[in-house]
């Protein structure tokens, strides 16, 4: 497009957000980031691969400013505190993961950190306005963001560490904040009962009313309560479910997966009890 006014300069950045094609596929796993969605459809939909709602281009520039200020973060850990981080795997030189029920389940950290007591910990960096910030300053991230905490949590139980150094910065004025929270085997162990009901498909939606708050902020709301366009394949058919070797089981046929057979019918969660 043409762009002569300043209007249209603001118009022409967000028109290109909405033409950027090269996001990132649904994930097609249980990840830390949605074990602490209040919603156990939400994580269910995640594990099989539906959809997202695509993000406006402020929310998808908000993404991007994270990933910026998480890498700016890990600097001043390293260069400014002189602490031990390491933001990737020496071995495969990608992000820290750790992954349970042949990859059905997969947990990825920012990194490992090492502070003066020689504890190897995990190490979850979060950018927040500054309500939220404020909000984790005062009451710590169980209280403050419990979704955060679910993160963190599965982090530990699936890699066997016992702290996790959780560090933000505030978007307003770049204060830190940071936390060291402890491992909680029984937030681990309600987390791993989550996950059973979800594997074995019995989650439900968190409400019977699609304009829920939390249903009207949820990036599978287009699959749960609207039209939204569904890839057909074995992991979004009701049908299937998650094997621990990787694949996915055809409950109908008694065998594991190839393609979508001629009995293909739309996985949907239970409703609320």
């Amino acid at each position: 497009m043409q762009v002569k006014t300043a209007e249209e300069v603001v118009f022409a950045i967000d028109e290109g957000y909405d033409n950027d094609k090269r996001e990132e596929k649904a994930r097609e796993y249980i990840g830390a980031s949605i074990i602490g969605h209040a919603c156990d459809a939400a994580i269910a939909f995640n594990l099989r691969g539906f959809p997202n709602v695509e993000p406006d281009p402020r929310l998808k520039r908000i993404f991007q400013l994270g990933h910026i200020l998480e890498d700016e973060v890990v600097k001043d850990l390293k260069k400014r505190a002189d602490i031990l981080v390491w933001e990737v795997d020496g071995l495969t030189n990608r992000q820290h993961t750790y992954e349970a029920w042949g990859g059905h389940i997969v947990c990825h950290m920012d990194g490992h950190v090492e502070l003066d007591d020689k504890v190897v910990r995990v190490l979850e960096i979060k950018s927040m306005n500054d309500a939220s910030f404020n909000k984790f300053k005062k009451n710590g991230v169980k209280s403050s963001h419990p979704q955060y905490f679910g993160q963190v949590q599965m982090m530990m139980g699936m890699s066997d560490m016992t702290q996790t150094l959780f560090i933000a910065i505030n978007k307003n004025n770049c204060e830190y904040h940071a936390e060291l929270v402890d491992y909680d085997e029984f937030e681990f162990a309600h987390i791993k009962e989550r996950i059973e009901r979800v594997v074995l498909g019995k989650a439900r939606k968190i409400s019977d009313d699609g304009t829920d708050w939390r249903c009207k902020g949820c990036f599978k709301r287009g699959v749960c309560w609207e039209d939204m366009d569904v890839p057909v394949r074995c992991g979004t058919c009701k049908h299937s479910s998650a094997h621990p070797s990787g694949a996915w089981f055809c409950d109908k046929h008694d065998r594991e997966t190839i393609n979508p057979c001629d009995d293909y019918e739309l996985y949907k969660p239970l409703p609320k009890e």
